[in-house]
């Protein structure tokens, strides 16, 4: 495929790969979701079921994102080749956690301001890394690097033995929270707990490390594909009969979807990519995929949050739920997009430094 190369790297090792194209459309197509996703808010009483429908269908998809980045994190630190640990961390805290930290305390500051001083409540969010909402996710990263770190000498068989014994525990780990009330500090730990999430990036840790071209370049996106349909008619028939549709991440449903969605997508977008059309229809998402870590920390809650609130939530969308909660969410990803490049452009050194931007332009690996 045009773009990659797959050289062996050794016995027993997975090929080097320098550039996976579905990756960079995974991605940003992800960072998209993530935005829609926490432009959310609770529907109203008077909302027509096809709206509410609608929404619970999108929120299905877009409730993949979080497995897609910890899936893609997983196969890309399966091979790499950073020659000593200390180096490794070493850029990570550079790239990731420096920015990360950055943008918490910016969001603290904010909510700081806005809520107009400190107090225990605001104390406690942010010693659980939860001044804003999408920060749990590099906390459970952090737990997943320094674990799977040291199962760098795992011949591939255990690995796909650990991912299979991760999905019983994630799937178990999901239906205990299905069955439970999430509601405060419970729900914030249940983001946090790494159990939710392990099967994502066992499973594509396993599938980085595997010999050969990925799994997905073959007939399994097939089935797939089917199980996906077959998991949508589900989610959907049972959440209408009984007008209680899972809780974000935390429904079976959403689970098995998410990972039908992880053998699924990638080969399927092998296959567009081949064609020029797909290269055209694809290549927003593909150029997307640079920012997306620079959107994921600076979206809330300054763009959705702050600016939202004074620019669209009293707007003339305000009659409508379903034209509210899209106007949140244009105006909010558009905005952070803004921002990152004009930052990007102003002052490149701070976007690399403080928004985890690479400075290398696409194309340039």
């Amino acid at each position: 495929m045009a773009g990659q190369e797959r050289n062996d790297r050794g016995p027993g090792l997975a090929p080097a790969s320098s550039h996976l194209p579905e990756f960079d459309v995974m991605r940003g197509a992800a960072i998209v979701s993530v935005v829609y996703l926490h432009a959310y808010f609770s529907p109203w009483d008077v909302t027509p079921r096809r709206e509410l429908v609608a929404m619970h269908v999108i929120h299905l998809f877009a409730h993949t994102a979080v497995p897609v980045f910890f899936f893609i994190s997983a196969f890309l630190l399966a091979r790499d080749t950073t020659p000593t640990f200390g180096l490794f961390v070493r850029n990570k805290l550079r790239r990731i956690y420096v920015p990360l930290l950055f943008w918490m305390a910016a969001a603290f500051v904010y909510r700081l301001w806005d809520e107009g001083g400190a107090s225990t409540e605001l104390w406690k969010s942010a010693a659980l890394f939860n001044v804003s909402g999408q920060f749990y996710y590099l906390v459970v990263l952090t737990i997943f690097y320094g674990g799977f770190s040291f199962l760098r000498d795992w011949p591939a068989g255990r690995l796909w033995l650990l991912a299979a014994m991760a999905f019983v525990v994630n799937l178990a780990t999901i239906a205990y929270y299905q069955s439970s009330s999430l509601h405060g500090d419970f729900a914030t730990l249940a983001y946090r707990n790494p159990l939710a999430w392990v099967f994502f990036y066992s499973f594509g840790y396993a599938a980085g490390r595997a010999r050969g071209l990925p799994f997905w370049e073959g007939w399994p996106r097939w089935p797939a594909l089917a199980g996906m349909a077959g998991v949508l008619a589900v989610y959907v028939v049972q959440g209408e009969r009984s007008d209680n549709y899972p809780v974000s991440y935390f429904g079976v449903s959403v689970f098995l979807f998410s990972c039908l969605t992880l053998v699924a997508l990638p080969g399927s977008l092998v296959s567009l990519l081949r064609a020029r059309p797909g290269r055209w229809m694809t290549a927003p998402f593909r150029w997307l995929s640079r920012y997306a870590l620079p959107i994921y920390l600076v979206h809330m809650p300054f763009f959705i949050g702050y600016l939202t609130n004074r620019l669209v939530s009293d707007s003339s969308l305000n009659d409508d739920y379903f034209k509210l909660m899209n106007g949140l969410f244009v105006w909010g990803f558009t905005s952070s997009l803004a921002f990152v490049l004009v930052v990007e452009r102003v002052a490149p050194r701070f976007a690399a430094e403080f928004m985890g931007l690479d400075p290398r332009r696409p194309g340039s690996r």
